[in-house]
């Protein structure tokens, strides 16, 4: 009796069977062509820009406040903003607070910074560096 989920199997037509490849999907595909041995030079650029690296604080308080910010951010630091007046309920203050964040957002953008909320009173702007 014959098994009826077995293939037959056929010695001429397994051989003539080509092995498959599959192409590359780009972003995702495994990363074929790239180095794998250390770059020094790289890593010496890494090491430098880590050399001197400040954590500043700044209390949020209008529009004015943005190009500070950015300006910190720009040379490596990292920037603690209390946002805790702008914070306050108010629906005013709320999208002036919203205003803020997107210009920040805006103007660091070219600089691969990030922004992240740590409470409700504070908020952290890291240089492209510094991972959360």
């Amino acid at each position: 009796m014959r098994s009826l989920f077995k293939r037959k199997s056929h010695e001429a037509d397994e051989a003539e069977v080509p092995e498959r490849r599959l192409t590359s999907l780009g972003v995702f595909s495994p990363a074929a062509g790239r180095h794998t041995e250390p770059q020094p030079l790289l890593e010496l650029k890494k090491l430098n820009e880590l050399d001197q690296i400040f954590l500043r604080s700044k209390r949020l308080e209008s529009l004015d406040d943005v190009p500070a910010v950015v300006n910190e951010v720009r040379d490596g630091n990292i920037v603690l903003l209390d946002i805790s007046r702008l914070n306050d309920g108010r629906e005013q203050t709320h999208l002036e607070l919203r205003r803020i964040i997107e210009r920040i957002r805006g103007e660091t953008r070219g600089y691969k910074a990030e922004i992240a909320l740590v409470n409700d009173d504070c908020m952290i702007v890291t240089p492209h560096f510094v991972k959360f």
